[in-house]
């Protein structure tokens, strides 16, 4: 059961799944071209919302 709740806390959902994703979408539309620069601008997207989220318990559109 703490294996799960730890896997699905705000921090490791945005960075095993929001990170990612938010990266591909950058890609996608060519925003910006491949590098670690993308990953950054992604982390940079990711990063203010899971924070929010941990420390508010819950992500901003559910309390």
């Amino acid at each position: 059961m703490l294996l799960i709740k730890i896997l699905l806390s705000p921090p490791v959902f945005a960075a095993g799944f929001l990170w990612p994703l938010t990266h591909e979408v950058i890609l996608r539309m060519s925003l910006m071209p491949t590098g670690w620069q993308s990953w950054v601008v992604s982390a940079g997207i990711v990063l203010p919302f899971a924070l929010m989220a941990h420390f508010r318990g819950s992500w901003i559109w559910i309390k």
